[in-house]
């Protein structure tokens, strides 16, 4: 059991982990004193960033073992888009279950550095800034709402301009304010942010999202709030989405490779996690990388 102790108590965790051998976030490297391929399940208890950095150690170490989820976090993305209970001892029983799922992983490596994994949502510009803008305390306090407040002190927002390539495809520039890479699509509040975004499809999904005027704000929000739940599903209500879409504002792309380079170094966050500023990133997806209890 990882568990992230700022969220969380350890003994409010042997509750439903009696047998569990308990490590905090910040004491990993202690993993390394047990073979953990021995073990039957590695349970995290945290954000999505808690669950990101258990991923990125076992990736690193090349170990594959399924992966239960208590999510304590912000937003729990991965755990939301799996159908996973937001209590505890719910997804706890989950947890245990031994039902698993093999998902996909995205990787980001940013020129020599060691790669980066996540499981959710990468983004660059407007979105990085937000989460570099949303106060800890009151992410604690109220949970995901409090994006909302980081989104106001992120204002007025810059468009940035991004040259895209998608897999072997042309590349496109696109002149927005986040661009979203993502392995997943459903945010808090059940908002569809990219409703072709599968964990398991094998492809990660892009939005490129720039509106200019206050209707393609609009028009934006109307598709992202409800329009991508409730009409995109329908055989015409995509032919209609499609059809009134303004890919200046929301853009979607979909690939197993998509490299990323930016007119300047731009804000770059990993599933909420802050990263050094960059000007050019590659993700690539890991097909079927992770096997989670859900």
């Amino acid at each position: 059991m990882v568990f992230n102790s700022k969220k969380i108590s350890k003994s409010r965790l042997e509750t439903f982990f009696a047998d569990a051998q308990f490590f905090k976030t910040g004491e990993l490297s202690k993993l390394e004193e047990f073979e953990l391929t021995d073990f039957d399940l590695c349970v995290v208890a945290g954000g999505d960033g808690t669950l990101r950095s258990v991923v990125q150690y076992l990736m690193e170490n090349h170990i594959k073992i399924p992966i239960g989820i208590i999510p304590v976090g912000t937003g729990n993305i991965l755990a939301r888009n799996l159908g996973i209970p937001m209590d505890i001892k719910s997804a706890s029983k989950i947890a245990l279950a031994g039902n698993y799922r093999e998902i996909d992983l995205g990787k980001a490596k940013v020129g020599s550095e060691p790669a980066m994994f996540f499981t959710g949502i990468s983004g660059l510009g407007l979105d990085a800034s937000i989460m570099e803008n949303t106060h800890p305390k009151l992410k604690k306090r109220i949970g995901w709402v409090a994006y909302i407040e980081g989104g106001i002190r992120s204002l007025p927002p810059k468009f940035e301009k991004f040259e895209v390539t998608v897999d072997n495809n042309e590349s496109k520039t696109l002149k927005v304010l986040t661009l979203l890479v993502a392995n997943t699509g459903t945010l808090p509040g059940k908002f569809s942010l990219l409703p072709d975004a599968e964990v398991d499809d094998g492809d990660l999904d892009v939005a490129a999202i720039g509106p200019r005027k206050i209707w393609n704000w609009i028009d934006v929000l109307g598709r992202i709030l409800w329009q991508n739940r409730f009409v995109r599903p329908l055989v015409v209500g995509r032919k209609l989405m499609d059809a009134t879409s303004n890919l200046k504002s929301l853009e979607y792309l979909s690939g197993k490779k998509i490299t990323v380079v930016s007119e300047r170094e731009s804000n770059f966050q990993l599933d909420g996690d802050l990263m050094p500023p960059a000007k050019k990133v590659t993700f690539q997806v890991m097909p079927k990388a992770l096997l989670v209890a859900c």
